[in-house]
């Protein structure tokens, strides 16, 4: 098994990126070493990374899963099992759950595993607001759902956006190629 800083090179979250660490304190995952993370080991796939509240940890108690035993409490963060995860969204659908409290989740730390359980269009529905904003996080975000899109920032790519000083960038022919346009005005 790598240790912690091996797990961001190792396994990859539902957005495509490096598994990045959840919560260390107090530890949470499967293995309570901070990470969402999926192994074999872990049969009830504990891959969503989730900001809980009253509503659902009463919700996974009627389901006999009392996480106020291992010391959960509203507002806390947890790795949840994504089976779980996916019954409270459904619930929530259904009205037998205030919508409010499906778990929040954080794309960044939720396993790509998760994602042999439930789709990523649901998770990224519930993201957590940090997921929505300029929370620091991985330079690019990918939907496994269109493997082909990389959206990234344009102030990650180069610093500069549209209003770039004329003359002073490359240009892209239809065929890819690139032309320099900036002319030595010296």
């Amino acid at each position: 098994m790598p240790g912690p800083q091996g797990y961001a090179m190792s396994y990859n979250n539902v957005a495509g990126g490096k598994l990045m660490p959840f919560q260390k304190e107090p530890p949470v995952g499967y293995f309570r070493d901070g990470f969402c993370r999926v192994t074999d080991e872990d049969k009830g796939n504990h891959s969503v990374a989730a900001q809980v509240d009253k509503g659902f940890l009463d919700f996974t108690k009627s389901k006999g899963n009392n996480l106020d035993k291992a010391g959960v409490k509203p507002g806390d963060k947890w790795c949840l099992c994504a089976h779980r995860w996916q019954e409270a969204m459904k619930a929530a659908q259904d009205g037998q759950l205030a919508k409010e409290s499906v778990p929040q989740v954080f794309l960044h730390a939720s396993d790509k595993k998760a994602l042999d359980i439930v789709s990523y269009r649901d998770l990224k529905t519930y993201a957590a607001e940090a997921e929505n904003n300029n929370s620091p996080r991985q330079g690019s975000h990918q939907s496994p759902e269109n493997s082909q899109s990389i959206a990234k920032d344009s102030q990650q790519i180069g610093g500069r956006g549209p209003t770039d000083a004329p003359g002073a960038g490359k240009n892209q022919a239809k065929n890819g190629s690139q032309s320099d346009t900036s002319a030595n005005r010296g």
